[in-house]
């Protein structure tokens, strides 16, 4: 394994002091290719810019760098500059690449730069924007801060990470790790997905299996084949899914249309779900101060089992109950059974445990 120390060579230096804003302008900019074997996984961590990937039939990777840095002193133009480093690992089974800033910086500088970043204020402007060419099928891991991640289709096994930019992506088809903080993303499909997120905005166009740890966060999920969430403080906007399984503390449920099924518990959030096939497999519902609204269609048929404690409920005229029994009395716990649809069911599909909120079944 060997570590390369890239010198960056000056392409282009204007050192232009203007007359109002007083600023001081440098650009350096530089390009390094690699021979890559099929095992080889890419690794790509930066800061302050942009990570443009692009894919292609070679196996071999092209990184192309440009770093732009403004400041309004001269001396602080040219200590900024000196501070930027890149750091090259390459061997057969890795190709390591990092940038490395504020170098000359001492350990009390860097935790105030560090102090800057989290209220996103400094006084001068760095840009280190990664333009990358690579085997779509290779094993790639990117790490990006302060700035924004933008990828075409790529089929090899990923793992982002992104904080306080956003992520624009294509058709990420391998097995894929994404972890957002403070980021957006717009993804167009993701076939097995890992996302975890904190305090970003996600549109997923489609996927086939997805799983998701998010804190105050918002998903738009267009078309989904197995989705599995933990959430707390979300909201979900799913317009269809064949399969849910969802736990949620603060948060909302909004499914257009479910195919399948759903297994979910949800503390102090809502549920509603607009559109279910009638031939469903099976619905389970665990609650605690949650408003559930479910929406059924005319040809449904099948059982169910409703268990409340001091839960609102409102049934539609579709619903015929069977059975209803107390449960604990000091409680006002109830369990009610019964079915929906004019025929005879042959098992039992609903079933919902519900604690306070309410509970609403309607007919579309």
């Amino acid at each position: 394994m060997k570590k390369i120390k890239i010198i960056l060579f000056v392409l282009t230096l204007g050192i232009i002091p203007f007359t109002v804003l007083s600023q001081f302008n440098e650009t350096r900019e530089f390009t390094r290719e690699f021979k890559i074997l099929p095992e080889t996984r890419v690794e790509i961590s930066n800061k302050y810019g942009n990570l443009v990937i692009n894919t292609w039939d070679k196996d071999s990777v092209v990184i192309n760098v440009k770093i732009n840095v403004e400041e309004k002193k001269l001396a602080k133009l040219e200590k900024t500059m000196k501070g930027i480093d890149f750091e090259f690992t390459d061997s057969s089974h890795f190709l390591i690449v990092k940038t490395i800033v504020n170098k000359t910086k001492s350990a009390l500088q860097k935790e105030i730069q560090k102090f800057k970043e989290s209220l996103l204020q400094d006084n001068g402007s760095v840009e280190i924007d990664y333009t990358v060419w690579l085997p779509e099928n290779c094993e790639l891991i990117l790490d990006n801060k302060y700035g924004n991640i933008f990828m075409s289709d790529f089929s090899g096994n990923c793992e982002i990470t992104l904080s306080n930019g956003n992520l624009k992506a294509h058709d990420l088809l391998g097995t894929t790790t994404i972890n957002l903080n403070f980021a957006d993303a717009i993804i167009n499909a993701l076939n097995s997905a890992q996302l975890n997120t904190n305090y970003s905005d996600v549109e997923v166009e489609t996927s086939n299996q997805l799983n998701i740890e998010s804190k105050q966060s918002a998903f738009e999920l267009f078309k989904t084949s197995e989705l599995d969430i933990s959430s707390r403080r979300d909201k979900f906007r799913i317009r269809e899914a064949d399969k849910v399984n969802a736990k949620g503390n603060f948060t909302s449920f909004r499914i257009a249309e479910l195919n399948d099924r759903a297994n979910i518990q949800a503390d102090y959030g809502n549920i509603n779900i607009e559109k279910i096939n009638p031939e469903f497999s099976l619905i389970f519902i665990e609650s605690k101060s949650t408003d559930i609204n479910l929406y059924f269609e005319p040809e449904s048929n099948f059982g169910f089992e409703l268990t409340k404690t001091k839960t609102d409920i409102d049934f539609c005229r579709e619903i015929e109950i069977a059975d209803e029994a107390t449960l604990d009395e000091k409680d006002q716990k109830i369990k009610i059974s019964g079915k929906y649809g004019s025929n005879q069911p042959k098992t039992d599909k609903l079933f919902i445990n519900a604690t306070l909120g309410s509970v609403n079944i309607f007919s579309n």
